[in-house]
């Protein structure tokens, strides 16, 4: 079992220094108590003067995957959260595609005034070991405010598959080298990594289909172009729950 943390970070410059009303305004901490459980907080303003400096302008949250996976609905709440600390307009914006380098790189890009965050995934800290090359330095372009979640990636099927357990799915993956697909969030996702990891351990061949996000993939799943998916808890908890997947 993997798992998959959400980090909020920022460019750094302006007030996403050590000393910047962003880590004193923003600071925050989401984690996942149990498999359904999110718990959202936000540290209060040290002072009404900042609270009125730091909300004057709309906060951005920039989620690096299309709109319905866990990464996103953490990122929904915490907004809220933020919304009724600062006063001001916290929101998020979805940016999908590369395995979280299009949206990474739109905050990359963004002023460095701690007001243009991303949700910074499994990804920011794996892109730069699988590209040769990123359009942004991960190390430099990028200030950490506070890991906001923490999620553990389960393996999910259609109800309707036959695969049951995971020597059913070795044994299905045996029988049918490379014919099976299962969905990831994106090349370098913690949903792809645990499915290559799965591959080596069990010795069997599994062909990845990347999507932009999990809602997409999720939705190939139960429409039966893939077979199997290593989706984290966040985005597939609901619809284990209503017996729209089985884990």
């Amino acid at each position: 079992m993997t798992h998959h943390d959400t980090v909020a970070g920022s460019k750094p410059g302006g007030r996403t220094n050590k000393t910047s009303n962003w880590r004193h305004a923003t600071a925050a901490l989401c984690r996942f108590a149990q498999a359904a459980a999110i718990l959202a907080c936000v540290t209060s303003l040290s002072g009404a003067a900042q609270a009125d400096e730091f909300s004057s302008q709309v906060t951005r949250i920039v989620v690096p995957f299309s709109a319905g996976g866990g990464t996103d609905v953490i990122s929904r709440i915490l907004a809220q959260e933020m919304e009724k600390t600062l006063g001001g307009s916290v929101i998020v914006e979805n940016k999908p595609g590369a395995g979280t380098i299009v949206g990474t790189q739109y905050v990359a890009n963004s002023a460095p005034d701690g007001h243009t965050v991303v949700m910074a995934t499994f990804a920011h800290a794996v892109n730069p070991s699988l590209r040769g090359k990123l359009p942004y330095d991960t190390d430099k372009d990028f200030a950490p405010i506070a890991l906001v979640a923490r999620s553990f990636n389960i393996v999910v099927v259609s109800p309707k598959s036959n695969i049951k357990s995971i020597a059913d799915l070795i044994a299905a993956a045996k029988a049918n080298p490379d014919k099976l697909n299962y969905g990831t969030f994106g090349p370098g996702t913690s949903a792809h990594l645990a499915g290559e990891l799965f591959k080596s351990l069990a010795n069997v061949k599994l062909t990845a289909v990347h999507y932009k996000g999990a809602a997409p993939a999720i939705t190939d799943l139960l429409g039966g172009t893939i077979q199997v998916m290593f989706t984290t808890v966040a985005s597939a908890t609901s619809l284990i729950k209503a017996g729209q997947l089985r884990a």
